[in-house]
């Protein structure tokens, strides 16, 4: 990856560009900021030359003459001091405010991907993205484009005030700055790549770490502990090694800049004495001229302690830019058809599906559900149940043929109305710090405590009460309960189309007959897709449709099927009577 440096500047201002009023008072800021050090040296130049003449003619001045000239020397000493930490909290204050809203924007947009991105992405990954990279361009927005900002507009006042007084020793102040430029530029565009690598291994190593923490139980009973260290240790190996390249770069850039300054001081005070010598330029001018030349080694010498912050900046920005620009393959319509009032209907209409790599999932899938009619679906491990429930809710969309809610094909309704009229309990759920209320209300303070009481008493459920804790990952309930919970987090939304993806499937069988008793009080009167393994969960639904290998082999009356003793669905139900006995 080599991306020349104007796609870093591009990347950039696409980020600040909604915060441009905050970033203009801070540009006026810095740019007063940046005044006040260039008007120093020339009081200085100003008494060195009164000084000077004065004793070139015997006749030194008088005190009073040294005196408001130093006085006002201090005043602007001061005014520099105070102006500097004005700035730093402007620069502070408006780059949290940009971090934020870009930690916003990116949860909000990840949030919005497909189930491909979220397959293909760790967690551990995304955190990275979205709070590391955005810290580290935070960083470079508080820090060291204040620093380099505040470096650019001395740097133009110094060239402005030396050319005005010597216009040979401007041309020559330049140059010289213009090289230590482009030197510097060049090594910095050379650690880019070695930049955008390390943050890589980072967000593996990171997803890594998240990935085996949250199998840390599965990872012990099964004795793969060892197996995790060597995978930890691969990827933190991988992330020392980028590390090393970059902190390599930083190093080049670092001595590159050191002997420029000392070059720089060297030619200054060489320079100067000729110009003496000559009669071009006054004590008084070579005292300032040698004062820039000193002047710039603290500046730059910052600015390249904070050259770590530069590099990560370089490749952060352009991963927010890029994470952002990641578009879902699901792309919602900007405006789209209303679904009809009541209970939907669902039509599959020759659906064909695969994840991307030519292996299909589904096969010319065709079945249509009436309004208000419940359907179990059946089927080996792997035969494409679950993904029929995901194109349903329109998870994904499907590779060919079309998905219809209410007569209106999916593609056409908006995200709002189809994640209000249809609903998921998934087989894993997740619960979230906080009470049970938060939990089956996901924080919305409007739902009443009534109606919170109300759908857990319709799961079994209300005896908890609404502020029993909950930690983070089910903490303070059982797996029986947690599943209740995310029934109860449907029941309160009322769907017209409901999804049950092996709600049953992790419970016991006393929480499994609660379950069941719930479920059967939900999906009457609602469309409802039941996906189950458990095949004493089917018993209130309507029809059943038997998949294998991505086809529907058979599809009819639940009670016809199951007493006919040459159905697909009878064999089922006896070799799961086998397995239980």
């Amino acid at each position: 990856m080599n991306e020349p440096t104007t796609s870093h500047w591009r990347a950039l201002a696409a980020l600040i560009r909604p915060d441009a009023k905050r970033y203009g008072v801070l540009a006026v800021a810095l740019a007063l900021a940046g005044s006040l050090p260039v008007l120093g040296p020339l009081l200085v130049r100003s008494i060195v030359d009164r000084v000077a003449d004065g004793l070139a003619v015997g006749d030194p001045p008088p005190a009073s003459d040294v005196l408001l000239p130093a006085m006002g020397y201090l005043a602007i000493a001061g005014a520099a001091q105070i102006a500097t930490v004005v700035v730093a909290w402007l620069a502070t204050n408006t780059a949290w405010t940009t971090a934020n809203r870009l930690r916003i924007e990116s949860t909000e947009h990840v949030l919005e991907l497909d189930h491909h991105f979220h397959r293909t992405h760790t967690p551990g990954e995304l955190v990275q993205r979205i709070d590391g990279d955005v810290t580290s361009v935070s960083d470079f927005l508080g820090r060291v484009l204040l620093k380099t900002g505040g470096t650019v507009l001395i740097l133009i006042g110094m060239v402005t005030v030396v050319t005005w007084i010597e216009w040979r020793l401007g041309i020559g102040f330049v140059i010289y700055l213009l090289a230590v430029s482009r030197l510097a530029a060049r090594i910095r565009n050379r650690s880019i790549d070695e930049t955008v690598e390390h943050m890589g291994a980072e967000a593996q190593l990171f997803g890594g770490i998240e990935e085996r923490l949250t199998a840390a139980v599965d990872l012990r009973a099964n004795g793969a502990g060892q197996h995790a260290m060597q995978r930890f240790i691969a990827d933190a190996t991988g992330a020392l090694g980028a590390i090393k390249r970059m902190e390599r770069a930083f190093l080049a850039l670092w001595w590159a800049l050191q002997g420029s300054l000392l070059t720089g001081l060297v030619l200054a005070l060489a320079i100067s004495a000729v110009f003496i010598e000559r009669g071009l330029i006054t004590i008084g001018t070579a005292f300032l001229f040698l004062q820039y030349s000193i002047a710039l080694r603290k500046p730059l010498e910052e600015i390249v302690d904070q050259f770590d912050v530069v590099q990560k900046a370089n490749g952060a920005m352009v991963r927010v830019v890029e994470l952002m620009a990641v578009q879902s393959a699901v792309a919602e319509p900007a405006t789209g058809e209303r679904l009809p009032d009541g209970p939907l209907s669902i039509e599959f209409d020759h659906v064909n599906f695969d994840y991307g790599d030519d292996e299909p999932v589904l096969n010319d899938i065709c079945l249509t559900i009436e309004p208000g009619v419940s359907v179990g679906i059946v089927g080996r491990s792997g035969s494409g149940k679950t993904t029929a429930s995901r194109l349903a809710l329109r998870l994904v969309d499907p590779t060919s043929g079309t998905v219809r809610v209410g007569g209106v094909d999916l593609r056409n309704v908006v995200a709002q109305e189809r994640r209000e009229r249809v609903a998921i309990v998934p087989q894993e759920v997740v619960m979230f710090g906080g009470t049970v209320r938060d939990n089956v209300t996901f924080f919305d303070e409007s739902v009443s405590d009534e109606r919170v009481v109300e759908v857990l008493r319709n799961v079994g459920l209300d005896h908890l009460g609404l502020d029993h804790e909950v930690s983070g990952g089910g903490g303070g309930l059982s797996a029986g309960q947690a599943q209740l919970i995310a029934l109860a987090r449907v029941w309160l939304r009322e769907p017209d189309l409901l999804v049950l993806d092996e709600a049953t499937s992790r419970v016991d069988p006393g929480t499994e007959r609660q379950l069941q008793n719930a479920i059967g009080q939900l999906v009457a009167g609602r469309t409802a897709l039941v996906i189950a393994h458990r095949l004493s969960t089917l018993r209130a639904v309507d029809r059943i449709v038997v998949i294998d290998d991505g086809r529907i082999v058979e599809e009819g009356d639940r009670a016809a099927l199951e007493a006919d003793d040459d159905s697909e669905f009878r064999r089922l139900l006896e070799l799961a009577l086998e397995v239980s006995s």
